[in-house]
């Protein structure tokens, strides 16, 4: 069975969504099964792109490198020309890293929250600090859905479920008042971890790309100088791999900034 798989469902003009499965190593083969069962799905205005990788090299989404490589550059360039507000980005993993992925330890070493358990083995949470950041405005749905390797009928019919709500909601508000009326527990959780990152993550982002045009950054020194400062002023709650991410973000964004100002411009 091939893995590569792009449709394009609705209308360009409105709101944008993104669904993309297989960004790294062999991820696709599990995630065509998702994509392609979403294939005739209803989108409430606007449009949806659903799109499928083949297999690459495995680099995770929280490093830096990954945007740099072939398949990451593919997806920036996905996310660029789409400039979606809902984003689904979607994995699966094998049963030995379900605990790596839900610990309630992952912020402090990983730097992200541990992704949440909806039912039959599929996860959520937010996609890479590092482009939900430099591509996403803070109140838009970035999300990551992960499912099991070789899913069973189950998980499948979970995912599909979850991508009905996505696809047929307008907005980020819109999408987690639907899911908490199946899933509350799990998004009270999503929600307290979206606070914390509206409060932290997200303002010291926005600062130091304010203070960056004002502070000729000749090197990385300079520029982790600029992020300790801006971290330390505002006493943002941040860890130790939280301040090397938003390293990661900027350089990311240094690297796409015309991306910001397309988005702005979208519907002028």
């Amino acid at each position: 069975m091939g893995v590569n798989f792009f449709k394009e469902i609705g209308v360009k003009k409105g709101i944008s969504r993104l669904f993309v499965g297989g960004v790294h190593g062999k991820e696709g083969l599990s995630t065509i099964n998702t994509i392609q069962m979403a294939e005739n799905i209803t989108v409430n205005g606007g449009s949806l792109v659903l799109c499928n990788f083949p297999p690459s090299p495995y680099l995770s989404t929280l490093d830096p490198l990954y945007y740099l490589s072939l398949a990451g550059s593919k997806l920036l360039d996905l996310i660029m020309k789409n400039q979606p507000e809902i984003y689904l980005e979607l994995h699966c993993y094998h049963p030995e890293n379900y605990t790596k992925l839900t610990r309630q330890d992952r912020k402090e070493i990983f730097g992200v929250p541990g992704l949440v358990e909806l039912e039959n083995g599929v996860l959520i949470g937010s996609v890479s600090p590092l482009i939900r950041s430099s591509f996403f405005d803070l109140n838009d749905f970035p999300f990551t859905l992960e499912m099991p390797c070789k899913p069973s009928e189950e998980s499948l019919q979970t995912c599909l479920e979850v991508m009905e709500i996505v696809a047929g909601s307008g907005n980020r508000q819109e999408i987690m008042e639907k899911l908490s009326r199946v899933y509350p527990k799990r998004v009270e959780t999503l929600d307290g971890y979206f606070k914390d990152f509206s409060r932290n993550f997200h303002p010291a982002f926005e600062q130091i790309k304010q203070k960056s045009l004002e502070t000729p950054l000749k090197d990385y020194l300079d520029l982790e100088k600029l992020i300790n400062d801006v971290v330390g002023e505002a006493n943002f709650d941040l860890n130790l791999v939280q301040i090397k991410q938003l390293e990661g973000a900027f350089l990311i964004f240094r690297e796409y900034n015309s991306f910001k100002s397309c988005k702005l411009n979208k519907y002028k």
